[in-house]
């Protein structure tokens, strides 16, 4: 009886899930730098091939304010990220531009926690102050989490355990194909960045992998580009329903992302196996 019936639930599992993904809330990703103190293999922001680089505070502010504007309160979270956020320099001005233009929205930033005992108190104030949360990543490192998410309670700042990357079958590697052969339809269905609308300069893309590729095609030669339907301009979206479409859709970008792998974590070579099939 139960191989009759296990095609109708793999169809039934197949339904719940597109549902999910069509009702899951709307948030947005500021990327404020990709550059990172630490070096994981197959990293979806590439960060262990990215250059010192931060987006500038004044782009950072135009397009939060749009956002804002034409979006209001169909975002539910709305995240600054890396790369390793906190090394920012202009991170109090960013947190202020965000709350200025998100007020009641959850935000969040995102961190792998090292600099947090670092921390001035001007950054403390101003985090507890707007309600910013440090959504924080747990890496198999020797670092004191604990100590830290102590801190942080300690100065009036919220945190959320963003991801255990320590545990097993937790680390994933995506991988991309050259030749652009993958069915995009099955590709976007599967994507484990479905969700992770990223904001990269003046662009607004559905995934961190798409928008984060040019430091894979700087650092190591490959060709993975943009074609026109693979992301918007920020100063032309008009309603949280243009991103909606975008995200909820396969764009032709997807037609390279093969289906994720678990992969034991461990520290980048640089290499392009990491991010290439």
């Amino acid at each position: 009886m139960k191989s009759i019936l296990r095609p109708f639930y793999k169809i039934a599992r197949a339904v719940r899930r597109l549902h999910e993904l069509r009702t899951m809330p709307l948030r947005l990703e500021f990327v404020v730098t990709d550059y990172c103190n630490l070096n994981c293999r197959g990293c979806t922001h590439y960060s262990p091939l990215a250059a010192k680089e931060f987006a500038p505070i004044e782009s950072l502010r135009r397009n939060m304010a749009h956002l804002g504007r034409v979006c209001g309160t169909d975002v539910e979270s709305v995240y600054l990220i890396g790369g390793e956020t906190l090394l920012y320099p202009d991170i109090i001005a960013a947190m202020e531009a965000l709350r200025e233009s998100f007020a009641t929205q959850n935000l969040y930033i995102f961190t792998n926690g090292l600099m947090i005992p670092r921390l001035d108190d001007a950054f403390w104030a101003t985090a507890a102050r707007l309600d910013i949360i440090l959504a924080v990543t747990r890496y198999p490192i020797r670092f004191d989490y604990d100590a830290a998410i102590a801190l942080c309670a300690s100065k009036g700042v919220r945190t959320e355990v963003f991801g255990d990357r320590s545990m097993k079958d937790s680390f994933y590697r995506f991988a991309l194909d050259p030749a652009k052969t993958q069915n995009k339809r099955i590709a976007h269905f599967k994507c484990f960045n479905r969700g992770c609308v990223s904001i990269l300069g003046e662009r607004l893309y559905p995934c961190s992998i798409s928008a984060c590729v040019e430091h894979l095609n700087q650092a190591c030669g490959t060709d993975f580009s943009h074609t026109e339907g693979d992301s918007l301009k920020v100063d032309e979206i008009k309603s949280a329903a243009e991103i909606r479409r975008l995200r909820d859709n396969p764009v032709p970008f997807c037609g390279y992302c093969r289906a994720p792998q678990t992969v034991p974590y461990a520290p980048s070579k640089r290499q392009v196996s990491e991010w290439v099939e």
